[in-house]
C-alpha cells in the first residue's frame, strides 16, 4: 500500500459543483426585495436553461438610472456581462423599471447566446433558436 492508495479515493470523493453565478452593480437605483426576488428567479431560469452547454461563468449586471421619470417609474439602463468557459456575451436593454429592463437585457443576451457559435452546433439550442426568431414549428 503506498500514499496514493489512500488519497486517491479521497480525493475522487469531493466533486467540484458547476454553476452560473450573478454579480449585481448598482448605481441611482434602489432595488427592493421583491425585485430582486424576480431577476433572481430569471437569472436561475436561464442558468438552468445553459447550465450543460456553459458549464461554470459569471452574470454580471450592471444596472443605472437616466434620471428620468416617466409616471414615478425611473428609466432604467441594464447591461449585462456573461463570461464563462465558452466565452464573454454581452448584451443592454433600456426601459422603465428595474424588472422589466433587466428582462429585456436577459431575452437579448439568451438570443446572443443562441447565435453564437459554441451554442449553434448543438441541435438543442440550435431549435430554440429557430423558436426565439419565430421559424415555423412544421418547419424545423
Amino acid at each position: 500500500m503506498t500514499k496514493l492508495d489512500f488519497l486517491e479515493p479521497i480525493s475522487q470523493m469531493e466533486t467540484v459543483e458547476r454553476k452560473l453565478s450573478v454579480q449585481f452593480g448598482v448605481k441611482g437605483v434602489t432595488i427592493n426585495p421583491d425585485q430582486q426576488g424576480f431577476m433572481m428567479d430569471e437569472f436561475e431560469s436561464f442558468a438552468r436553461k445553459y447550465k450543460d452547454a456553459l458549464e461554470l461563468g459569471t452574470l454580471f449586471v450592471y444596472i443605472k438610472t437616466h434620471g428620468t421619470n416617466h409616471k414615478g417609474v425611473p428609466l432604467i439602463h441594464c447591461r449585462l456581462q456573461l463570461r464563462t468557459v465558452r466565452g464573454t456575451f454581452f448584451s443592454s436593454g433600456e426601459g422603465w423599471g428595474v424588472e422589466s429592463t433587466f428582462r429585456v437585457a436577459l431575452d437579448r443576451l439568451d438570443k446572443r447566446l443562441l447565435r453564437s457559435k459554441e451554442l449553434s452546433h448543438n441541435p438543442k439550442y440550435a431549435r430554440d433558436f429557430l423558436q426565439k426568431i419565430g421559424m415555423p414549428q412544421e418547419e424545423l
